[in-house]
């Protein structure tokens, strides 16, 4: 179940997962709220999709959209649970903490729940109480992105499976973007990618880059990435504002991601509340590309603890907001003479890709969920195993 199409970075990390599934035998289906942007994707990894209208959580639009969601919540549960009868699934899987229609179709199909956690919840209380208890009682497994986001849930069916980059990302790839986007080869470069929304720190990032240019003025930005969905007219806003500024290219979503990464000289992801993981760090890390990050959370755990107080290879970690030391921190880490296209490609990727262990998980909660284990045990009688 994946409650959003808008080709953010759990999509992404979904297609990963099914790629790997499918190599290892499984048949994956995907049931997606609308006509997805990925659909390209997702069939050459061998996903087949199906349209099951869903709604993911959100504090955004009040009151009249928690009823909306409340009043379509049951007819979304069964069109899910015909679903995976008809496909007679083996272990159904919810790629999103805030997707509450798995848990109810899975018990309805007494079929296995793999609940995918992959937000830090901080804009609602209440949301995480809920989701902790339905992850702790509703769930065989709950996959956690990072350590940081298994710290909010209880951890008896907890596992921690970090996201990893994919053969998209590599410093091999280096040269291809510039050409495309007309900036020139030795220009120094920062780029930063996600999905434009109020916390994911794009004003901070403008006004350090302000400042960055002033003293070097040839330094250019590059943005890429979409509105998230609601936030249209403050994304608008941020592209006003950065096209007034000379330097900065403000690109809206890109399917050349591997290729604009290995093209920066410093990546920068810099967001105002804490990254429950950093998907475009690691795949920045993979292109050989150091980077300037939030020291908390997901960041903190990919580059570590003294990426925030000294300048290390992989980059360096700073207090989210703080616009001078992100200033401070992207001047220091931008080669000393123009990189080129050929020193780009010439790069070492600065992480060493984990391996991916949720494929081995499902192969358990299926074997387990064949015998009748796990439906209806307790949390408890879950932790002991």
């Amino acid at each position: 179940m994946q409650p959003v199409g808008d080709g953010g970075g759990s999509e992404h990390a979904l297609i990963r997962v099914i790629r790997q599934l499918t190599e290892d035998g499984w048949e994956c289906h995907v049931a997606v709220p609308a006509p997805v942007r990925l659909a390209d994707e997702y069939a050459a990894a061998g996903a087949i999709l199906h349209i099951v209208p869903m709604a993911r959580l959100t504090t955004s639009g009040g009151r009249g959209r928690w009823l909306a969601y409340a009043a379509r919540w049951p007819v979304s549960v069964l069109r899910l649970t015909l679903l995976a009868r008809r496909v007679d699934v083996e272990v159904m899987h919810s790629n999103s903490l805030h997707s509450w229609y798995g848990w109810a179709a899975a018990g309805l199909v007494r079929r296995p729940h793999v609940w995918h956690a992959r937000e830090i919840v901080f804009q609602s209380p209440a949301a995480l109480r809920v989701e902790r208890w339905l992850a702790q009682h509703f769930a065989d497994v709950v996959v956690a992105v990072s350590g940081a986001v298994a710290a909010q849930l209880e951890p008896g069916n907890v596992t921690v499976i970090t996201d990893e980059a994919d053969a998209r990302f590599g410093p091999e790839r280096a040269g291809r973007f510039r050409a495309g986007a007309g900036i020139a080869d030795g220009t120094p470069l920062v780029g930063s990618v996600a999905r434009v929304d109020t916390w994911k720190g794009f004003d901070v990032l403008l006004d350090a880059f302000v400042a960055m240019r002033e003293i070097r003025p040839d330094l250019e930005l590059v943005v890429a990435g979409g509105p998230v969905a609601g936030k249209e007219d403050y994304a608008a806003r941020l592209q006003r504002r950065a096209e007034s500024l000379p330097g900065v290219h403000w690109l809206g979503p890109r399917r050349d991601v591997g290729d604009l990464m290995a093209d920066l000289d410093v990546f920068v992801q810099v967001s105002t509340e804490p990254e429950p993981f950093g998907l475009v760090v690691v795949e920045a890390l993979a292109s050989g590309v150091p980077v300037v990050a939030g020291a908390a959370a997901g960041p903190l755990e990919i580059l570590g603890a003294e990426a925030v107080h000294a300048l290390a290879p992989a980059g360096r970690l700073v207090e989210p907001g703080d616009t001078q030391a992100l200033t401070e921190a992207v001047l220091a880490l931008l080669p000393e003479v123009p990189s080129s296209a050929s020193g780009r490609r010439a790069r070492r990727p600065l992480r060493e890709p984990q391996a991916n262990r949720f494929a081995r998980v499902a192969a358990r909660v299926a074997a387990d969920g064949r015998k009748g284990r796990y439906r209806g045990r307790s949390p408890e009688e879950r932790k002991s195993r």
